[in-house]
């Protein structure tokens, strides 16, 4: 690819950029901290996550002040861009910039051979690298780096960053405000249902519509050379249909009409890697049975739930879980623990958290406690925490909040706003 032309596309990216962080509201994202300090040692950083999450952005604040240079390959200018065209980036990197510490390559998996590239250009430079396909981007690094680099998952907004988005300050006394838990109370109704991608605030459900696509499409399909795309993208759709259910393999393989239940295996794979959907398994102290039971599905984020559901107004329990979990999913990477649901036919509970050997905590979610589900939703957790003896449990709701003291078990039940602010007590 002739060289000019490649100058001409990274100074017409680097003023976009400009003009984006001139325009753009800037959030200051959750892990910015700690991805600086990965950078220290080794010096390639890896931030993966969903399309239109925020990767591209986080990876310029990361750099913050420092001299850089970068190049973003989901640029239809790019296409057809081979191996060979590499080594023209970086000398029209040394060519357009006055020396610089870091190198930034945004959906670097766009280009064949690009971790060859990476390896070289490590020797001498800090490495940023963004990617919407979380396997094979850590697969292919860790082929030809053994180890030598460090991994960061970047998610839609959490609710602290969707607050800070629409410039409402909270502190520790505001809240016994009731002018600002009634603002709290809008906003949180408006994250639940709308999810935290920054577009969908600007472009409304057609944009999620749109992204679900490309992910189908851009991520899936073309980089896998899927066979049967339709059927990649019914199941998709019903598992964002399903979501906060438990799923098989073989009754989904039934439902899609397909012969191999292997097939479908590999297609919810592929939408995991890509971020659309994420599922957690029953928990087991037999990691074959954990592999082998239901899983339960969820959706990276409610915007695409609310974009792509028709009958949606009668889900509002089930996003609460969703975005329960979602937030349980962010924590994880920050925290690093693993999360799964418990079921042992007499006690079911949504989420317990497991930490190195141990659990740790169990949550339950229910959109609100009444006296029809009251029974129900404490002896589930009772049970739970007794099985795995603990000592309290959490009933998270939408605006409910209590303290209940039964048979030496303590139960904390709280609003989803103010759990969401807090911080992981494990």
């Amino acid at each position: 690819m002739d060289k000019n032309h490649l100058k001409n596309i990274i100074t017409d990216q680097r003023e976009s950029l400009e003009e984006q962080f001139r325009s753009e509201k800037i959030v200051l994202r959750e892990g910015l901290t700690r991805c600086k300090q990965y950078l220290n040692a080794p010096n390639i950083l890896l931030i993966s996550g969903m399309r239109r999450a925020g990767k591209s952005f986080f990876s310029h604040l990361l750099v913050g002040d420092h001299k850089y240079a970068f190049i973003n390959f989901d640029d239809e200018r790019l296409v057809g861009l081979e191996t060979k065209d590499l080594n023209g980036i970086l000398e029209s990197f040394y060519e357009l910039y006055d020396g610089f510490e870091f190198i930034l390559l945004d959906e670097v998996q766009n280009v064949k051979g690009w971790e060859l590239f990476v390896n070289r250009l490590r020797n001498k430079y800090k490495i940023i690298i963004t990617g919407s396909n979380a396997n094979l981007l850590s697969t292919e690094l860790a082929s030809h780096l053994t180890g030598r680099f460090v991994s960061f998952n970047v998610f839609p907004l959490s609710f602290k960053e969707f607050l800070r988005f629409n410039s409402f300050d909270l502190n520790e006394n505001s809240i016994y405000s009731t002018k600002t838990r009634a603002q709290l109370a809008v906003l949180f109704s408006k994250y639940l249902t709308e999810g935290g991608i920054f577009d969908y605030y600007k472009f409304g459900k057609e944009f999620t519509r749109n992204l679900f696509s490309s992910i189908i499409t851009k991520d899936i399909v073309i980089r896998y050379r899927v066979k049967y795309a339709n059927a990649l993208e019914e199941l998709a759709l019903l598992l964002v249909n399903y979501f906060t259910s438990k799923i098989s393999l073989r009754n989904l393989t039934k439902h899609l009409n397909i012969k191999s239940s292997h097939t479908i295996k590999e297609y919810l794979n592929y939408l995991e890697n890509s971020f659309l959907v994420f599922s957690i398994n029953k928990f087991s102290y037999k990691i074959k049975e954990q592999a082998s039971t239901f899983k339960k599905i969820y959706v990276s984020d409610n915007g695409i739930v609310n974009s792509l559901i028709f009958d949606f107004s009668e889900n509002r329990g089930k996003l609460l879980e969703n975005l329960v979990a979602i937030e349980l999913k962010r924590r994880s990477v920050l925290e690093d623990f693993e999360i799964f649901y418990w079921d042992n036919q007499s006690a079911e509970c949504d989420f317990i958290i497991k930490k190195g050997r141990k659990i740790v905590s169990a949550l339950q979610v229910s959109y609100e406690i009444n006296v029809q589900n009251r029974k129900r939703e404490i002896s589930g957790l009772l049970r739970t925490l007794k099985e795995f003896n603990l000592k309290d449990g959490t009933i998270i709701t939408e605006s409910s909040e209590e303290e209940i003291s039964e048979n030496g078990f303590k139960i904390k039940v709280i609003p989803a706003w103010k759990w969401l602010l807090m911080p992981a007590p494990f």
